[in-house]
């Protein structure tokens, strides 16, 4: 007994945090993208789906080359540092390199296999918006990427994006909907039809569900809309925003260090407006 109470309590907690860390995850979010740059939307997103499930971990993945969308502006070592300042003060966020340290591009799918390699039986929970998740399809062996994870496929309310077919009035056809996660649901009538008929039978409004089983359900969540868009950050930027005393337009879209970042480094200020 003496010689517990005179442990210092940090050195406990630091033994503590290490041993949880060694323990299996219930279950892990992962958020990708190129985060060119990280903004308070990503940060909330991420938050809240791992509130809402209860998540050990949520880890963002940001991707050096993507495969579905131009290179990104900035180098890919600026967008891995300013992550890992706007995730430092949020233990559940995790940066995850993989992709980063991958000598070629990364399809999903093999992002998915390598860490259910890693982690056999931790539920995987990949995020996804709504308008991402209607080009499924056109992602590569798409099909497979429900025997590796479940799909959390978020809905910004509020938000102006549409899901494909939109346009057409879809959204309001009778038909399956979405699970209810948040405020507003979504039709399978929204969805091309092959997406349709691979989504049906996995569709669930249980969220216990995903983290009870490794992959394979979908699960339609609302979230509070996110003012913050990289790309209108960027072009804010390439505007003149931190030349001109117009920094507060992006000051709020954007965490406090990222943005001392950008100063300091003159990202997106050499770019072309509307590029």
């Amino acid at each position: 007994m003496i010689f517990f109470e005179t442990i210092d309590s940090k050195f406990l907690l630091r033994k503590c945090k290490r041993m949880n860390s060694l323990l299996p995850l219930r279950a892990v979010g992962l958020l990708g993208g190129t985060f060119d740059p990280v903004h308070r939307g990503h940060l909330a997103i991420a938050r809240g789906v791992g509130a809402h499930f209860g998540l050990d971990q949520v880890r963002l993945i940001p991707a050096r080359e993507p495969v579905h969308r131009a290179a990104p502006a900035a180098g890919a070592h600026h967008r891995l540092a300013m992550l890992r300042l706007a995730t430092a003060p949020y233990p559940e966020l995790v940066v995850d390199t993989r992709e980063f340290d991958s000598p070629q591009q990364n399809y999903t799918l093999w992002t998915l296999q390598s860490l259910r390699a890693e982690l056999p039986n931790t539920p995987l929970l990949w995020i996804i918006g709504e308008d991402a998740f209607a080009q499924l399809p056109g992602w590569h062996r798409w099909q497979e990427l429900f025997d590796v994870a479940h799909f959390v496929v978020i809905n910004r309310a509020g938000s102006p994006l549409p899901l494909a077919g939109e346009r057409l009035g879809e959204r309001g056809a009778n038909g399956p909907t979405f699970s209810k996660g948040g405020a507003v649901g979504a039709t399978f009538s929204a969805l091309p039809k092959i997406l349709q008929a691979a989504v049906a039978p996995r569709v669930t409004e249980n969220k216990q569900a995903l983290t009870s089983r490794p992959s394979g359900l979908v699960y339609h969540l609302s979230l509070p809309p996110q003012p913050a868009s990289s790309t209108r950050i960027r072009e804010a930027l390439a505007a003149g925003a931190l030349t001109t005393g117009q920094a507060g337009d992006v000051a709020d879209l954007l965490p406090a260090p990222v943005l001392a970042y950008i100063a300091r480094h003159a990202l997106y200020q050499e770019m072309v407006h509307g590029r």
